[in-house]
């Protein structure tokens, strides 16, 4: 058992925070309007007073003239601008503050969600990286965008939060600074228009800002931060190694053994802990001992009946009951222990044994309430009830003629009283093998035994010599104290033993799901281990699917629904649909409902309170698994999400320019041509005539880069090979693209005798105009474009270079990607940046690669194309 006078190791590196880690400092509020922001600028002013430095990272005042005026003389970081669907927003500059590297810095609004195109989606994000840099951040968050409160948060508002944080991250800080304010003040502030607008104030006081939301809201603030400042009393006590209780918030603990007036003392601690709003739990302690059915069945009943009145169960192994109970009241902060009265033991009693009488002399700092309440009648100890097993009976039968048969040889050279020690070893090996009541049998059996065979008069119980006396009576108090230490030794055994095959067999299930990638690897992994576990059936049913599985019917259906609405447990052995040949344990994880597990019982020899706890932990385990793959689904789901956003985004904004642009003007010389023609001459009739065929022809060009990228992503594009050579692809594509280079100097590098190729022709120059379009877009008036095409080996190598601004070396993998423009805002001549995606495709399609490479002279974009050659030519086209 732990000293809980020595510091925890763990504790003591949770106070000591890492000297090049920040330190995180978080206002927290019951809703917006309470002051946080406000709150955080004043303590900061305070600090500046002081002479220390501080730096306001990102403000967001939201127009409120007094919190803006907090900010006057503060240094303040630049915001970042992005563009986003054409309109210009300003986000906090991670990069610069990274760079400045501030000791303090602000960052408001923690939940906050930052605008497609910065470092992180999430502001939280940016805030851990600054805490990892080793800046000290001060932030803001309401209690709605808790993680683990947003099932909560649902219920009470009607109104599910997206903006979550973990609370991994609040847990870790520093400091976590209440921000209060009454409901009514906060509503009266609503209506002046202090918080929202006025049209807002009044919506938001019909909706989220009534004044009983607020109320459950306020109530969940002061719930957060009395669990942080418990949990920092817990730290403290364990890095200092303080013997509590601190009495500093009331906690309860009820001491039970499955044989009094167990319920009537769980009944009365849950109704004290309600009224002092006091956490409590139900503590039962294993010594070892095989406990009967009924107090199973007991033990049971009174774990169910705390779980149904809102507390918890522990389940501790020791061989002393108080001494364990009060290690862990002491660890866990208890204030008060509850327990029922001891059964009518009057030797106990005047020898100070009892319960109550050791919790009284020894648990002198906790507050010890005694439930008076009449306990059941108990059979007399002396019946066969408090006999030890048959098998155990013959154990000790057997040693004890073995003993006698070893002291008869052993009588022939050695003194009378060393022949006891025969007799107390065989009593070891009993107490050892068995328990306490089968070694007290064992020692009165040896104690007769010896008297009989060993001591004069033979034969016979009686003794003619004093010594003999008093090496029986000695040897009787030897057998029993011995024997009484090996069977407590042995039950310390047998409870690390267990605790050790628990312990194994969570981490066994524990590295089976660690592997599991999906619902259905989590159910199929669990179920197969859990079911050789416990040598029967054991199955899991994910929540999404018990509505469609066959196997649930009637009332197995019923009681599985129950346990997961409930979270509570259903089948045989419990209240609830008790009948049924199967144990449901629902799986929940944060108040969450993921799944239930159905355990088998028709092959367990018994549902015992060991077993129980086990298949709990398991399920708990279980849960935790189904809680990750379907936490990975989601985020997975949100990043497609997210993803095709920017794309639908990037697409609405590519055909806005792309196809607006041609159109204005083709539809201008229409225009001019219908309204002026006869005021225009030939000429200029030719050129207007020539605008539209070229708007016309660039059109199409684009609506078939979107239809190749369309066929591509589908995998319908296919491919009519034919034979060709390299050099009259590029010349076709030169041709095409001959009025974008007119201002151009053209280098071609093309090696004589190139292979054939067998590709589709079209594909292969639609990439090669691609290529060049894009040259020649970037290349500045009167620039060189280089086309250089060469055999190497297996393959043709085509290389496009211009002189242009480049690709930075972090894009030169993006710049293949569908829609990536290179994060310019106006688009300008750049394209929709389709015509690198479609490359890619066009040449992947045909077994070849094409990626961009730093230019060889040091300036403009390099992108080189490798084909496939093949070795014979084929008899006709190919379509694959």
């Amino acid at each position: 058992m732990k000293d809980p006078t020595t510091p925890d190791p763990d504790a003591l590196l949770a106070v000591n925070d890492d000297a090049s880690r920040g330190r995180l400092k978080i206002f927290i509020g019951a809703a917006p309007g309470v002051g946080k922001t406000y709150a955080m600028l004043q303590a900061a002013r305070e600090l500046a007073r002081q002479g220390q430095p501080v730096l306001l990272g990102v403000i967001e005042s939201h127009g409120r003239g007094d919190t803006e005026a907090l900010c006057a003389d503060l240094p303040r970081l630049p915001l970042r601008p992005i563009q986003y669907r054409g309109r210009r927003f300003h986000e906090f500059d991670l990069q610069g503050a990274l760079q400045q590297h501030p000791s303090l810095i602000l960052v408001d609004e923690l939940a906050h969600r930052n605008i497609p195109g910065s470092l992180h989606p999430r502001r939280y994000q940016d805030i851990e990286d600054l805490l990892a840099a080793g800046i000290n951040v001060w932030t803001t968050v309401n209690v709605q965008h808790l993680e683990s409160l947003n099932d909560h948060i649902a219920r009470i508002t009607g109104v599910r939060m997206r903006e979550t944080v973990p609370d991994a991250l609040v847990q870790s800080a520093r400091d976590l600074i209440l921000v209060d304010l009454p409901p009514d003040q906060l509503l009266e502030r609503l209506r002046q228009g202090k918080v929202y607008v006025p049209e807002q104030a009044r919506a938001a006081m019909d909706h989220f800002f009534n004044r009983g939301n607020l109320t459950a809201l306020r109530e969940l603030a002061l719930q957060t931060v009395a669990n942080r400042i418990d949990h920092d009393v817990f730290t403290t006590m364990a890095s200092q190694g303080v013997d509590g209780p601190w009495p500093v918030r009331p906690r309860l603990l009820v001491l039970v053994d499955g044989r009094g007036n167990d319920k009537a003392v769980v009944r009365a601690a849950a109704r004290m802990a309600q009224r002092r709003r006091a956490p409590w739990s139900t503590l039962w302690v294993d010594t070892g001992q095989s406990p009967p059915d009924t107090q199973k069945q007991n033990l049971e009943a009174v774990f169910r009946l705390t779980e149904q009145l809102g507390g918890d169960t522990v389940t501790l192994h020791g061989h002393d009951v108080v001494a364990m109970a009060l290690d862990h009241a002491r660890h866990h902060n208890v204030t008060s222990i509850v327990f029922g009265r001891s059964r009518h033991r009057p030797l106990a009693g005047l020898f100070g044994r009892t319960l109550s009488q050791k919790l009284m002399r020894r648990g002198r700092d906790f507050e010890l309430t005694c439930i008076a309440s009449a306990p059941p009648r108990h059979r007399r100890r002396w019946r066969a009830p408090g006999w030890p097993p048959a098998r155990q009976l013959w154990l000790a039968l057997s040693v004890v003629a073995v003993s006698v048969l070893a002291a008869a040889v052993a009588d022939h050279f050695l003194a009378l009283p060393n022949l006891s020690l025969i007799f107390l070893t065989g009593v070891l090996l009993v107490a050892s093998r068995t328990g306490m009541r089968a070694a007290t049998f064992a020692a009165v059996l040896s104690l007769l035994t010896y008297n009989f065979f060993f001591t004069e008069p033979f034969f016979s119980l009686a003794m003619y010599h004093t010594q003999d006396i008093l090496t029986v009576a000695f040897f009787l108090v030897i057998a029993m104290v011995t024997g009484q230490l090996a069977s407590r030794l042995r039950n310390q055994v047998v409870n690390l033993r267990r605790v050790g095959d628990h312990n194994r067999s969570l981490l066994r299930l524990s590295r089976k799901l660690g592997g599991a990638t999906g619902i259905q690897d989590v159910q199929r992994e669990a179920g197969q281990y859990l079911s050789r576990e416990f040598a029967t059936v054991v199955k899991v049913v994910p929540a999404q699917d018990l509505d469609d599985d066959k196997e649930l019917t009637g009332s197995l259906r019923t009681a599985a629904q129950w346990a997961l609405e409930s979270g509570k447990q259903a089948g045989h052995g419990t209240d609830t649909l008790g009948d049924l040949p199967q144990r449901i344990f629902p799986l929940r994880f944060r108040d969450q409902s993921l799944g239930v597990l159905l355990l088998g019982t028709d092959k367990l020899k018994g549902l015992d309170t060991a077993v129980l706890s086990h298949m709990e932990t398991l399920a708990n385990q279980v849960a935790l698994a189904l809680w990750r793959v379907q936490l990975s689904a989601t985020l997975e789901a949100s990043r497609v999400a997210e993803e095709t956003e920017r794309l639908r985004s990037a697409l609405l904004s590519s055909i806005s320019h792309d196809l607006r642009t041609p159109l204005s003007s083709m539809i201008g010389a229409a225009s001019s041509l219908r309204d002026q023609a006869a005021l225009l001459s030939d000429e200029h009739r030719r050129e207007l005539l020539d605008a539209i065929l070229n708007e016309g022809h660039r059109l199409n060009s684009y609506i078939q880069n979107l239809l190749d990228m369309t066929r591509l992503g589908h995998g319908t594009l296919k491919l009519a090979r034919d034979w060709i050579a390299p050099a009259d692809l590029i010349a076709a594509a030169l041709k095409r693209t001959a009025p974008l280079t007119a201002n151009l100097t053209l280098h071609r590098q093309v090696e004589a005798d190139l292979p054939l190729l067998f590709v589709h022709p079209a594909l292969i120059e639609q990439a090669l105009v691609n290529l060049i379009e894009n040259a020649a877009k970037f290349s500045p008036p009167g620039g060189e474009i280089t086309l250089a095409a060469r055999a190497e080996a297996d393959r043709i190598v085509v290389e496009v270079s211009d002189q242009g601004p480049g690709i930075p070396e972090d894009q030169r993998e993006k710049v293949f990607d569908m829609f990536f423009t290179g994060g310019d805002g106006d688009r300008g001549p750049y394209g929709s940046g389709l015509g690198l995606a479609i490359c890619r495709g066009m040449i992947g399609a045909h077994g070849g690669t094409i990626e961009a490479l730093p230019p060889a002279n040091g300036s403009g974009a390099h992108i080189v194309i490798t084909l496939p050659l093949m070795e014979q030519q084929p008899d006709g086209p190919n379509h694959v």
